[in-house]
């Protein structure tokens, strides 16, 4: 006997989460047409095809193709105005019952994606408000980081998962999401759960929870004056491979020069202050570190208190404060307080290369390859590379130095990984691309010159191996005047016999 279609449910933004990207839309469009009622889908991101190029049916339907980059999630730097004002258009012309998808992945095409990617959470609320469709966002939880995990868990009121669709208890609306403090969306989500746990007066959340590192704030009232301006702080995207950057939430980047300061004692304040987290730093370090020559400790402590006040002024900005609020006083140190869940280049870079791992690991080289390739993306320099020599090479504290070598090791195991994975398919070019990217760093990374050599073997190039190895043993006594690798000279010995 047939049963009755279910009811179209009101248009919403729902987020779906799946663990296998092969998988993931088919799971999505059973569940839409099982609990939404849909009679048509619109999906972004990639679909597959049959022999003779038609789109694939998934799920019980054929959906209409959108790609990412033709809608503006690639685009550098992304516009969400942009990618809503395409969808809007698209969804205008489709019928009642259509349900919009959306493939996640495109967090990871671009550094300026990963970076803004909670940004799509209200445009698709938006979306479905002002379309009357409803947008289901598919989030891969084995391929997507941590942080764009948590976005979706913020950014969506409900989840469509195989029991229907669910409130989801960790929404929040999104001028919470953009401008609420810390104390602010803790509160609303103690409404949610038990109404008289909503405070009377939701304006003393104001200021009682603003900050990078909530451990200064426990020395804070509620009944302390609120920072000038900080109901309106909006997370940075802070650049640190390459040269420093940080990117405020309209675009503008921070300048550091500012008139009567130092471009280079301000901005390298910076990156120790953000390198030192939550802990601060002692002024008297910070002197030492700017000032190591100064005629005496105290010329070098109103030498720091003029920086100090340069640095707050670059990161104000024109709003007109005196952007006190981003650099604390602490007793005698510094803390950096960059606006809440402020975005940083190196968090995402080592969490992709840990989810590269994983899935190498896992033999799931498909998904492994994403994560590499968008760390890959991020690493635009080595760390702080536009910061004085005469700061980074600090013995003392080893602020810097040991981090950014760390962290070329880091990139280096992700052009080998990715090489390996390429040369694997038989994919040459691309695995010699990625062995040209590791020797731009490091011209005895022996890892590529083997990695090379084997692609050069495998496309029957002789000259090429013995070009190759040629290339290493130049390298190795112009830079590094040591023994040749025992395995590296054997191994074009076995190529080229």
């Amino acid at each position: 006997m047939d049963t009755d279609p279910p009811p179209q449910q009101p248009p919403r933004s729902l987020a779906f989460f799946g663990t296998k990207q092969g998988h993931i839309l088919r799971d999505a469009a059973l569940l839409v047409k099982r609990h939404l009622g849909a009679t048509s889908l619109v999906h972004v991101g990639p679909l597959a095809r049959t022999r003779t190029g038609r789109i694939a049916t998934v799920g019980g339907f054929r959906p209409v193709a959108l790609t990412a980059e033709e809608l503006g999630f690639e685009r550098v730097p992304i516009s969400f105005s942009r990618v809503q004002h395409e969808l809007a258009e698209r969804l205008a012309a489709t019928p009642e019952g259509t349900v919009l998808t959306v493939d996640m992945g495109w967090g990871l095409q671009t550094a300026s994606a990963t970076a803004n990617f909670e940004g799509w959470m209200a445009v698709a609320q938006a979306l479905a408000a002002s379309s009357r469709r409803t947008i289901v966002s598919l989030y891969n939880r084995s391929l997507l980081i941590d942080e764009h995990l948590l976005a979706a868990l913020r950014g969506h009121p409900a989840v469509l998962a195989p029991e229907g669709v669910t409130t989801n208890p960790h929404w929040l609306p999104p001028p919470l999401v953009a401008g609420g403090t810390l104390r602010e969306q803790v509160n609303f989500w103690l409404g949610g759960i038990a109404p008289s746990l909503i405070r009377d007066n939701p304006n003393a959340d104001r200021h009682a929870a603003e900050g990078a590192d909530p451990m200064w704030l426990l020395a804070r009232g509620a009944d302390e004056p609120a920072i000038a301006g900080e109901d309106s702080r909006e997370r940075w995207k802070i650049r640190c491979f390459g040269r420093l950057r940080v990117y405020r939430a309209n675009g503008s980047q921070v300048e550091w020069a500012v008139p009567g300061g130092a471009t280079m004692k301000t901005k390298t304040l910076f990156a120790y202050l953000l390198q030192q987290g939550g802990r601060g730093a002692r002024s008297d370090d910070l002197a030492d570190l700017l000032w190591p020559d100064a005629d005496s400790a105290e010329s070098a402590r109103n030498r720091l208190y003029h920086t100090v006040r340069s640095l707050r002024q670059a990161l104000e900005g024109s709003r007109g404060g005196d952007g006190a609020g981003y650099v604390l006083r602490d007793g005698t140190s510094y803390v950096l307080a960059p606006p809440d869940r402020s975005w940083l280049d190196i968090t995402s870079f080592e969490q992709l290369c840990r989810q590269s791992q994983s899935h190498i690991k896992a033999g799931d080289l498909d998904e492994a390859l994403v994560c590499l390739r968008a760390a890959d993306r991020l690493y635009t320099g080595d760390l702080f590379e536009d910061i004085p020599w005469e700061y980074v090479d600090d013995q003392e504290r080893d602020w810097c130095w040991t981090r950014r070598y760390w962290l070329r090791d880091m990139y280096l195991k992700v052009q080998r990984d990715a090489a390996r994975i390429y040369r694997g398919r038989a994919e040459y070019s691309a695995a010699l691309a990625h062995c040209q990217k590791a020797l731009k760093v490091d011209a005895l990374a022996e890892f590529a010159h083997e990695e090379a050599m084997w692609v050069f073997a495998a496309q029957g190039r002789r000259e090429a191996i013995e070009r190759q190895f040629a290339l290493y043993t130049e390298s190795l006594s112009r830079f590094d005047d040591r023994p040749r690798s025992a395995e590296l000279t054997k191994l074009f010995k076995t190529l080229t016999k």
